[in-house]
């Protein structure tokens, strides 16, 4: 039984179209999936001296924004995958979420924002927003060179003690082997581990020996951890490109998507859902303002969004 049944794609910017259709298309069709094509467009202001001229406007774009919609459902339905048109009013982040979390989406899925800045560098705001505080797997897509998925990487964070690091490793996992399956890509899975404190040791009265031997110990706890989740997960190391390297994964992993020309990074976002405000890990943060590819962020299971769903 596919993991994707029901796909909200959102299109509130300039997007690639074909670069669309394959994408989208690529999954839900192999995932026997459902499309709701939301469109979105700001809430008119509410000032008096200009309410009537703003509304006629209002009404305008969104006939004119329906119009495309509909021709865009069209283009999918040709691909024998049934679609459903929605339009919504009010900040797109917010909107998205809502459609969401209302209606139990399986996967977001949205064209990366350009708002001037070149494409291939970074994110829009209403991305970063997604990437924050969609408790649903959230997609943000860039067009690819050939326009198909052809590499996949999968980021995967472990500590053995920690239950939800534990747990949000095992979803990113299968998720990331369950598109890898359905688009027919190559997979890829990193994982970083570091000794923070062997910089340290070295300049105090520890010796060289010791600290060696403490660095081989930890190394040899994230092997273990990473073979133990591969095979919980059903993933073979034959079968898949592995990356086991120590250092910052906040370097490693940007570095490692574009050497290996990766199409997709699939990681957790380890937002921790009892502290206000904090709803994104700085290591995932830093790491999504560096990548070129798109990006499928997930969060862990019970995190609760601050957009409010009434």
């Amino acid at each position: 039984m596919s993991m994707i049944s029901r796909i909200l794609l959102a299109v509130d910017c300039e997007f690639d179209k074909q670069a669309l259709l394959a994408e989208v298309s690529a999954v839900a069709a192999g995932a026997g999936a459902q499309i709701t094509l939301l469109g979105i467009l700001d809430q008119p202001p509410d000032d008096p001296e200009t309410k009537a001229a703003v509304s006629n406007i209002h009404k305008w774009a969104t006939a004119a924004q329906f119009q495309d919609l509909e021709a865009l459902a069209v283009e999918i339905t040709d691909k024998g995958i049934p679609v459903v048109v929605k339009q919504s009013n009010g900040k797109p982040y917010e909107e998205i979420i809502r459609e969401a979390s209302k209606n139990r989406y399986d996967l977001i899925m949205k064209p990366a924002q350009r708002e001037g800045r070149k494409l291939e560098f970074l994110f829009g705001s209403t991305d970063m927003q997604l990437f924050r505080m969609s408790p649903s797997p959230i997609w943000i897509f860039k067009p690819t060179s050939a326009n198909r998925l052809s590499q996949i990487m999968i980021a995967v964070d472990l500590l053995a003690f920690d239950e939800e690091k534990s747990a949000l490793a095992d979803k990113v996992l299968r998720l990331g082997k369950h598109i890898s399956d359905l688009v027919g890509a190559r997979l890829h899975v990193v994982h970083t581990w570091d000794f923070k404190w062997e910089h340290t040791l070295h300049g105090q009265a520890v010796s060289t020996r010791a600290i060696d031997s403490l660095v081989l110990t930890l190394k040899q706890r994230h092997r273990r951890w990473l073979d133990e989740a591969l095979e919980t997960n059903n993933l073979k190391r034959d079968e898949i490109t592995e990356h086991f390297h120590k250092g910052d994964a906040k370097e490693i992993l940007p570095m490692i998507t574009r050497d290996q020309k990766i199409d997709l990074l699939v990681m957790g976002t380890v937002g921790r859902t009892g502290i206000p405000g904090f709803f994104i890990g700085n290591t995932a943060d830093s790491v999504l303002r560096q990548v070129s590819c798109s990006v499928l962020a997930i969060k862990p299971d019970g995190f609760r969004s601050p957009v409010k769903i009434d």
